[in-house]
């Protein structure tokens, strides 16, 4: 503080309080984008956030879904069952096998 604030009583401005946590600057170019459709910006980003997580857990479905041969995806929710019925089928065959010939 100076001498002649000091002296005329003069207190230095407040310092501006700290934005919250989940405070983010978005640049003018992204931020145009999200309200081109006419949405206000704070629902734009929600939308635009619910979108983004939305297709990540897809992927990871899919990216998944590629270890699967393509035979056994229709199968995926009864995922318990598909080893039991493998296993049924190769013993079918091998008996067969084993007695017709």
């Amino acid at each position: 503080m100076s001498f002649l604030s000091r002296v005329f009583g003069r207190r230095p401005a407040p310092e501006a309080p700290a934005p919250p946590d989940n405070t983010v600057v978005i640049e003018a170019d992204v931020a145009a984008l999200l309200v081109a459709g006419g949405a206000p910006l704070g629902r734009a980003v929600n939308d635009a956030l619910h979108e983004y997580i939305e297709a990540k857990a897809k992927a990871e479905v899919s990216a998944e879904a590629r270890g699967i041969p393509f035979w056994l995806r229709r199968d995926s929710e009864r995922a318990g069952e598909i080893e039991d019925e493998l296993r049924d089928r190769v013993i079918g065959r091998r008996s067969t096998e084993e007695g017709g010939g």
